[in-house]
C-alpha cells in the first residue's frame, strides 16, 4: 500500500536531518507517531514545515585547519523527558576540531530510574560513536585522542570509578566506559550546559538557543537556494 502523507512528509524530513542538526530532535518526536498518525502529529507536521519555510537551508561551515589532536563528543540527555512514557531522549555531535563529523538524536530504549543513569547512557553512546570514528582516523595514519564532553558531574563520577556504587540499579553492561577513562583511551570532561551544542538535539528550544548552538557547530542558516543546486531544465 501507498505511505499515508504524513508518514511520507515525515520520512522526507528524517532524511534532512544529517544535514540540518537544528531539527534532529523535532523530527525524531514526529517520527515516532508515525505508526498511527494522529491529529497532534499533522499539526506538528505542518510547526515543522513553516519552520522550514523560514529557514530553508543550513550551510555547515569546514573550514581549513591543521589536523586535530582529538576527537570530540558533545553529549546531553533530556530525562524522562517523553511525557507518554517517561522515556529520556540521547543527542550527542562529534567534531574534529571546528567540523561537524555527526549529529544524532534518539529516544532512549529503557527508562532511565534517575538523571545520572540517563546521562551515563548518552556518554556510553557517544563513547561507541567517537571509538568508531577514532578507528577510521586511524585507518588514515593518524592518532587522536577522543573526549567526551557532557555536563552532568553524577554521569561524570560514574564514569571515573569502578563498579556502580551506591547507584544499584544501573546496567552493568554501561560500566565498559569506566575502563576506558582509567586506561586513558577516553577522557570525559565537564561542561555548562548552556554552551553544550548537544542541547539543540535532546528538547525544543528557542530561537536564539537553536541560533547560537548552530555556531558552536560551525552551522549557520541560510536563505534562498544554494548558488550550486542543480536546477531543473
Amino acid at each position: 500500500p501507498r505511505p499515508r502523507p504524513s508518514t511520507a512528509r515525515a520520512a522526507r524530513a528524517n532524511f534532512l536531518t544529517s544535514d540540518r542538526p537544528d531539527i534532529a530532535f523535532a523530527v525524531k518526536e514526529l517520527c515516532r507517531g508515525m505508526s498511527a498518525p494522529t491529529e497532534r502529529d499533522q499539526e506538528t507536521l505542518k510547526r515543522l514545515a513553516r519552520y522550514l519555510l523560514g529557514k530553508p537551508r543550513v550551510v555547515i561551515h569546514y573550514v581549513w585547519q591543521r589536523a586535530p589532536e582529538s576527537l570530540d563528543v558533545f553529549t546531553d540527555s533530556d530525562w524522562a523527558g517523553c511525557v507518554c512514557t517517561r522515556k529520556s531522549t540521547t543527542g550527542g555531535a562529534l567534531m574534529r576540531g571546528h567540523h561537524v563529523l555527526k549529529t544524532w538524536s534518539g529516544t532512549q530504549a529503557t527508562i532511565a530510574l534517575s538523571s545520572a543513569e540517563a546521562e551515563l547512557i548518552v556518554v556510553v553512546k557517544g563513547a561507541a560513536e567517537g571509538l568508531a570514528v577514532r578507528s577510521l582516523v586511524q585507518d588514515f595514519g593518524q592518532n587522536c585522542a577522543l573526549r567526551v564532553h557532557v555536563d552532568s558531574s553524577a554521569a561524570i563520577g560514574i564514569c571515573r570509578r569502578t563498579g556502580v556504587g551506591k547507584v544499584r540499579h544501573l546496567d552493568t553492561r554501561l560500566l565498559w566506559v569506566q575502563e576506558l577513562v582509567r586506561d586513558g583511551t577516553l577522557e570525559v570532561i565537564k561542561i555548562a550546559g548552556t554552551i553544550n551544542p548537544a542541547d539543540l538535539m535532546t528538547k525544543h528550544l528557542s530561537a536564539d538557543a537553536i541560533s547560537a548552538h548552530l555556531v558552536r557547530l560551525n552551522c549557520f542558516a541560510r536563505a534562498g537556494r544554494a548558488e550550486l543546486a542543480p536546477r531543473c531544465l
